[in-house]
């Protein structure tokens, strides 16, 4: 992170009045763990983002995260990465694939403080998604830099099924169709160059296959819905009385039993002091 906000004097981001730590005599710290050194280097990341202030910090392939040769847990990570949210007030983006699924529900914590947002690829199913797919094929046909007869909309349902609604994997695409059209010293983009610088059909089957695996991980639940009202025993709604103004309602909740020993009384709050008359 020092590195890519261009911090000066990276090396140099140790407190030196900290117990324990000492310079060598080649200027260098010495005398200072890796825990320490990682301590410091977050405390002078932090120190960077509030001096700046940046709107976010975005943290692209975040999915890496989860990927750790230490026994660290994942959920360590996480913790970290709220801390440094919660010190230097700054949003943190993560960015990445559907396995960052599994950051959702480490623990309460995270869950309340994140706020999922799905880029999800454009459907078939959905005119709507349709029409914006072949206006975005439609616009990077005008910004193609070669010539020919061949209409990218015109092929849109081909194009569709190799980039699977994807609008990255669409650009990327037509990208190394265009580096194949110019290597290959021709001015004109055709269908052959594009059928033969696509994604395969296999490649784009296991795309597809976690992807629609991940669309149906983040859809709502009923099931899940029914449980959490089971849960804050919200299952059996109070019958509504005539004339009642409409609104959310209670449970039926039996009441607890009596669980204390005979002889004793339940535990209240007792008066304390004399009761004195005041005057106005």
């Amino acid at each position: 992170m020092l590195v890519q906000m261009r911090e000066p004097l990276i090396d140099q981001k140790l407190n030196a009045y900290r117990p324990g730590i000492e310079r060598a005599a080649n200027g260098r710290y010495s005398g200072c763990s890796r825990d320490t050194t990682g301590y410091q280097l977050q405390q002078s990341f932090e120190n960077a983002m509030r001096y700046r202030r940046p709107a976010a910090v975005i943290i692209d392939e975040a999915q890496h995260l989860a990927r750790m040769a230490s026994g660290r847990k994942l959920s360590d990570q996480l913790d970290v990465i709220k801390s440094v949210a919660s010190r230097t007030q700054t949003v943190q983006v993560l960015i990445g694939t559907y396995e960052l699924l599994a950051f959702r529900n480490l623990n309460g914590q995270l869950s309340r403080r994140s706020v999922d947002l799905h880029f999800l690829r454009y459907r078939v199913e959905e005119q709507a998604d349709i029409e914006i797919f072949q206006n975005i094929v439609s616009t990077f046909q005008a910004q193609l830099p070669l010539g020919g007869n061949l209409e990218l909309s015109d092929i849109w349902d081909f194009l569709y099924e190799r980039s699977l609604g994807c609008v990255g994997i669409l650009k990327d695409w037509l990208m190394r169709a265009v580096i194949t059209t110019v290597r290959d010293g021709s001015a004109n983009l055709t269908r052959r160059v594009l059928e033969k610088s696509a994604l395969s059909a296999s490649q784009c089957e296991k795309i597809l296959a976690e992807a629609r695996e991940g669309e149906l991980r983040l859809a709502e639940n009923s099931d899940a819905q029914t449980r959490l009202r089971r849960l804050l025993n919200l299952d059996t709604a109070l019958p509504v009385a005539t004339g009642a103004q409409p609104g959310p309602h209670l449970a039926n909740v039996a009441p607890r039993a009596h669980r204390g020993r005979p002889g004793m009384r339940d535990p209240k709050r007792d008066p304390v002091g004399r009761r004195q008359e005041a005057y106005a």
